[in-house]
């Protein structure tokens, strides 16, 4: 099951599809991007047809072959991932908040744990 993270409405697709796009708006075959990035034509296809993420270091080789800005595809990469995998969860909002805050905290980002106040610069 495909997982989208982001609607269509707001003109945003899952990493799948955008690679796939970005090799036909290239006019690349299948077996051509493959090659690039070293890996076989089946996981090219897998990826594009959002039957598996790819991995970070194939994320890396495909959006540098398609000039995409890899600090936003990284963060949609790992958005994926993670809903993937723990999209279904019943509590997965909430503990998504709360890993978010955690993070940030851990990054010095935040003050305190009662205060939400973001200090650090993006």
């Amino acid at each position: 099951m495909t997982i989208y993270i982001m609607s269509k409405e707001n003109n945003k697709l899952t990493i799948g599809t955008l690679f796939r796009q970005k090799r036909e708006e290239k006019g690349l075959l299948v077996r051509q991007v493959a090659a690039v990035i070293e890996v076989d034509q089946a996981i090219i296809s897998r990826i594009e047809n959002n039957d598996r993420l790819p991995t970070k270091e194939q994320l890396l080789k495909l959006s540098g072959l398609y000039g995409l800005n890899q600090r936003e595809i990284l963060s949609v990469w790992l958005a994926e991932k993670i809903v993937k995998e723990y999209g279904d969860e019943p509590y997965a909002p909430k503990a998504f908040e709360q890993a978010y805050h955690q993070i940030l905290f851990n990054k010095g980002r935040i003050k305190n744990e009662d205060d939400d106040s973001i200090t650090g610069k993006q």
